[in-house]
């Protein structure tokens, strides 16, 4: 049976050069990675003649890397595809898909190749690209015949007018495809600019152009290009920095007013597939704008948005003006007012990937959608089991949550009306406490300091605004007003009308805490009495329980000692009767010495709600709460009077910490709530719940215990709730622990 393969067209050289490279500017920056990745520690890019297409336009891009020799140009240069950086797993490299050799043919017809290694000949391999351009079916691309050959530095130097070189490679492009004047060349230094990330100046792009000179003769195009940008605009703007760690393991974040840290924090690293990357991300407002056109040259909506580089090199198109890949501009058409677009954001995210998680694709406009991508700016929250947002769409919402809800002075009102220090915390303390929920953060730092400073700046200049707009709209009508003043004056108008809702917020708040102070003073001092009488009442309440519990002992004794026979029954009813008493005194020494209450066994007629909540304050602050954390809610301001002792409420809700804490419970919320025909006090825990082994009738018996305790707490729990006319159930959670509900009947 006859065997068959696949043919190689000669044809095959159009869609590997100017098919797959369909951009001039991509395919310089092919080159230049290239030099990069050879170890050069510079590049010269030098276009003569090149600003009209003909046979004498020529484009030169040389390196002094690392070289070729014969061998290598023949059996690596001359395979197509071919890319020995594939053979390195633990390098890094700008480019590695063994193509962008063909970016000479895009830039032009014939090739002339001059390579060497140190030490070693100087190889000239000429291409002319037009040879592969027939249409021919039996034409495969092997079959155009290339001759490389050992030169002399003499004849390259007399053939290319450059000076010998010791290493590298220079590529001669002549009969350029398109021209380099007046008109490209800006767009390729601008290019350029945003393409090269090098802030520790290892690596130098060159660009000359002997075509363009500006009135005086000097040559325009004539010396190192550099990204401004990655140094000069972090005090020009708000920033946030986040960087993960080459071991992959942490993620440091810092927020920057101006170049000063007013908020970092670290965490640890959720991205499984993230390491060794950087980002700086910036909030551009006016101002910061003007600095961003004084430092490029260009508008930043010109230059471009949130960038993408690749060990090293920029990914197009991401941050291309009118490229989107974050979603900012269709967030921001969901909140035109909260989230930030790519306009009012310019950002730079550096992967350095030695690892090959991340892969280029072939077209160089883009990266695969790999999940090391989708962890880094997926949107779409689904890849985190947690549904945590991806690393930088996340980062850009660290901004937002601090120039949108906390020092929104530039785009729209403040809540509150105003700048003040207070709002701007209260900002980053809403974000850290969101952050929390998702991950743990941890050597968090706020500088109160500076927040402080750019309240008061931010007073004084809405006050200039609004002196300034005053006087320049006074005594005009409405249709006199330039659109600059009817756009002022309508923020001007937003602002006073957010004051006046805030105050109606603060008011009713306001109002509201009046209330619970004025019952939390009255609570107070309907116990207040002077040291001496508290401490003969104390005094006595105590010596009267203990006289009780002797009492309750000495019968016991005495009913043994007349008749031996006595019932256990009746014994175990004398020793819970005195368990209570002796319970009673223990709680009454334990308030009285760490909450500062006078909680006496005397009745109060008062809200018992109040109560609950006086007393979980008081034992949250001194820290006897059992290691659980106790949260009391009222939502609706409920009021319970009842005639009842403050003693006695307090056994009660020891009694329910302590059944919580054994039940490893880490949580308990108390919530006071009514219907048309009860009100409830519910305490709903988070711990183990209720076992089966009893009904939940019967938990309440003396002696029914369903942890290692001895079965009388829930039993007091009724005594007492039965005493102010109540009732006591239990259930479990739909979830996870249990609720204990004390109901009373309207």
């Amino acid at each position: 049976m006859p065997k068959y393969s696949f043919k190689a067209n000669v044809r095959l050289k159009d869609i590997i050069g100017q098919g797959l490279i369909n951009n001039s500017n991509i395919a310089i920056i092919e080159l230049i990675k290239n030099a990069r990745d050879a170890n050069s520690k510079s590049v010269n890019i030098h276009f003569s003649a090149a600003d009209n297409i003909d046979s004498s336009s020529k484009l030169v891009v040389q390196d002094f890397g690392n070289g070729m020799s014969f061998d290598d140009v023949i059996h690596k240069w001359l395979n197509i595809a071919y890319s020995e950086k594939r053979k390195n797993s633990t390098a890094s490299f700008a480019g590695d898909k063994g193509i962008g050799r063909f970016s000479c043919d895009r830039l032009g017809k014939t090739l002339d190749l001059y390579t060497k290694k140190k030490n070693g000949d100087l190889i000239h391999l000429a291409v002319n690209w037009t040879d592969f351009e027939v249409d021919d079916i039996e034409k495969e691309i092997s079959s155009i015949e290339l001759f490389p050959a050992i030169i002399s530095d003499a004849e390259f130097t007399k053939k290319t007018k450059l000076e010998k070189f010791s290493s590298g490679t220079c590529l001669v492009i002549r009969n350029l495809r398109e021209s380099w004047g007046r008109s490209e060349l800006p767009k390729l230094k601008k290019e350029l600019e945003r393409f090269i990330i090098d802030p520790n100046e290892t690596f130098k792009v060159y660009l000359r152009s002997d075509d363009i000179t500006n009135k005086k003769g000097k040559l325009i195009y004539n010396g190192p290009i550099q990204n401004k940008l990655a140094t000069k605009l972090d005090d020009k703007s708000i920033s946030v920095r986040a960087s993960i760690s080459e071991d992959g393991k942490l993620i440091k974040t810092e927020l920057r007013h101006y170049g000063t840290i007013i908020l970092s924090y670290e965490e640890d690293n959720s991205y499984s597939e993230l390491r060794n990357i950087k980002a700086h991300i910036h909030y551009l407002n006016p101002p910061s704008k003007i600095s961003f056109k004084s430092i490029t040259g260009y508008k930043s909506f010109e230059y471009g948005s949130v960038m993408l580089f690749f060990n090293g090199f920029r990914v197009m198109p991401y941050g291309d003006p009118k490229d989107d890949w974050l979603q900012l501009n269709q967030r921001k058409a969901q909140g035109t007012m909260r989230n930030l677009g790519t306009r009012e954001l310019f950002g730079i995210v550096e992967i350095n990937d030695n690892r090959r998680k991340f892969s280029p694709v072939s077209s160089r406009e883009g990266m695969e959608n790999n999940l090391a991508f989708k962890q880094l700016a997926d949107l779409s929250e689904t890849e985190d089991p947690k549904g945590a947002l991806a690393f930088t769409p996340n980062l850009i919402r660290v901004l937002e949550k601090f120039v949108v809800e906390g020092i929104d002075w530039d785009r729209v009102n403040p809540k509150s009306g105003n700048y003040s220090r207070d709002e701007i915390l209260a900002a980053l303390d809403s974000f850290i406490s969101s952050q929390k929920r998702k991950t743990l953060l941890k050597n968090i730092y706020v500088n109160e300091r500076k927040i402080s400073e750019i309240a008061s700046q931010k007073i004084a200049e809405y006050d200039e605004f609004v002196h300034d707009l005053t006087e320049r709209v006074k005594g005009k009508s409405v249709y006199e007003l330039t659109p600059a003043e009817k756009r002022d004056i309508k923020k001007y108008v937003v602002r006073q009308d957010a004051i006046v809702v805030q105050k109606e917020k603060t008011n009713k708040a306001y109002k509201r805490q009046v209330v619970v102070e004025t019952k939390k003073r009255m609570y107070a001092e309907s116990h207040l009495k002077p040291d001496s009488v508290r401490y003969r009442e104390m005094t006595h309440h105590i010596g009267h329980l203990s006289k009780e519990v002797y009492r309750d002992l000495r019968k016991i004794l005495q009913n043994y000692n007349e008749n031996n026979d006595i019932l256990v029954e009746s014994l175990i009813e004398k020793i819970r009767s005195s368990f209570f008493q002796v319970e009673k005194i223990r709680k009454l020494t334990k308030i009285i010495t760490k909450s500062g209450f006078d909680m006496m066994s005397d009745m109060h007629k008062t809200d018992y709600f109040v109560g609950i909540e006086e007393y979980i304050n008081e034992i949250m602050n001194v820290g006897v709460t059992w290691e659980v954390r106790v949260q009391y809610e009222n939502a609706s301001d409920i009021k319970l009077i009842l005639n009842f002792s403050p003693l006695e409420q307090a056994m009660l809700l020891d009694n329910v910490l302590e059944n919580s804490k054994k039940a490893n419970a880490k949580k308990l919320i108390v919530k006071a709530h009514q219907d048309a025909a009860s009100y409830y006090l519910d305490f709903s825990d988070d711990g183990r719940g209720l076992n089966a082994k009893y009904d939940v009738e019967h938990l309440f018996e003396a002696g029914i215990t369903t942890t290692n305790g001895a079965g009388i707490g829930l039993s007091h729990i009724k005594q007492i709730t039965e005493k102010l006319d109540g009732k006591v159930s239990i259930f479990n959670n739909k979830e996870k622990g249990c609720t204990l509900r004390v109901q009373w009947s309207k």
